[in-house]
């Protein structure tokens, strides 16, 4: 199904997005004199910005697209894969972080090679690489179906020129404007995320004869209010699969493995400032941003249930953000809420561009140079 989305001046506000971060990242490349302060920041930041920025990470272009998929399906469970991280930030928080920030490694493989021998790190080095950049071609990809149907670029030519803008200011700055730019984008991201469930109770409450909230609340059905799915069913969605999915694979992937994520954390000035911010960010940011990736399917379903017709009959799961966005929002504000579809993307893609980064410099380049080369030389491969 094909769906006209975007005026003028959504284009404009996208393109002047775009142009923002690229100068605010490529500003921060000043403070990047060493390998030390390009992959870990100078290890120098408190936790509130570390974790303002981990919500641009963990929130990337395909959660919007995905988790309201999930919603516009299943309703209000569609959160509980944003809940699992709860399980296992412990074991993280007092077990993997102090070992990883004392031992001062400079990446997760070599942390393998101290901890067992160097064919254990060429491996992990390997799959580590294969898993980043399999992540940033779902990022471009996501946000490439995006945006060509507001550009009508041709798909290919729209991931070519997103990886250009995003790597290009991170090029410059490394992890410094990775961190303030992550900054940045998360609180567009979340501000963009509310902004659009405001709009869509707004759009109810205008649209149909209850109050906004009424109207949202009373055109889910009472399987779709249930915060939980059930435990075995349906196939494609239910308690134990979201579980060992998004919380084995997902969250303890994320966590423990993501060496863009453990960058992050490494780049705070102690353990206990790593430790704040990944406490606030699981009992805070999390529950917040499973609300700003998937309230669109939420008002998606409530306003096809309330006003059929506004949503095309065909209108297939994977295109409700983009849909909905497009019908409650206004011309500028629909650019602007895509624009956060771009911060989820870019926040995501410059840490793992930065990790990958790391990972050939440290595991790839240094064990198979010759002689050593200084911090400078270093900073240019």
């Amino acid at each position: 199904m094909d769906i006209a989305v975007g005026t003028t001046l959504d284009r404009y506000v996208i393109l002047a997005y775009f142009a923002i971060v690229m100068g605010f990242g490529a500003y921060f490349g000043k403070y990047s004199k060493t390998t030390s302060d390009y992959f870990f920041g100078g290890r120098r930041f408190a936790w509130w910005l570390i974790t303002i920025s981990i919500v641009a990470t963990g929130v990337g272009s395909h959660s919007f697209v995905k988790y309201s998929t999930k919603a516009y399906q299943y309703g209000l469970s569609s959160t509980m894969a944003y809940m699992n991280d709860w399980f296992f930030i412990p074991l993280f928080m007092f077990g993997w972080l102090p070992i990883i920030y004392y031992t001062k490694v400079r990446s997760i493989p070599e942390y393998f090679e101290r901890r067992f021998n160097r064919s254990a790190r060429y491996l992990a080095t390997g799959m580590i690489l294969l898993y980043m950049i399999g992540y940033i071609a779902i990022q471009f990809l996501t946000l490439a179906t995006a945006l060509y149907r507001i550009y009508g670029i041709p798909l290919m030519m729209t991931v070519i020129l997103i990886a250009i803008a995003t790597t290009l200011y991170m090029h410059f700055g490394g992890q410094t404007s990775v961190i303030f730019t992550d900054l940045f984008q998360g609180f567009i991201l979340i501000f963009a995320g509310l902004l659009l469930f405001f709009l869509g109770i707004q759009y109810l409450g205008d649209h149909t004869a209850f109050s906004g909230l009424q109207a949202f609340w009373m055109n889910l059905s009472p399987q779709e209010k249930l915060p939980l799915a059930h435990f075995n069913h349906p196939p494609d969605f239910n308690f134990v699969g979201i579980f060992w999915q998004d919380g084995i694979a997902g969250s303890v992937g994320f966590l423990f493995l993501n060496q863009g994520l453990i960058m992050r954390f490494m780049a705070a000035k102690s353990v206990n400032e790593g430790r704040k911010a990944a406490a606030f960010n699981v009992l805070f940011i999390l529950p917040i941003s499973a609300i700003v990736v998937s309230n669109a399917g939420w008002i998606g379903r409530a306003i096809s249930t309330a006003l059929p017709g506004v949503l095309p009959d065909d209108l297939a799961a994977n295109d409700v953000f983009v849909a909905v966005t497009n019908v409650v929002s206004a011309p500028g504000v629909f650019g602007f809420i895509i624009a956060a579809l771009c911060a989820a993307l870019m926040s995501t893609a410059d840490t793992l561009v930065n990790a990958s980064s790391a990972i050939i410099v440290n595991d790839i380049y240094r064990p198979l140079a010759k002689k050593v080369r200084s911090e400078k030389a270093e900073l240019q491969l």
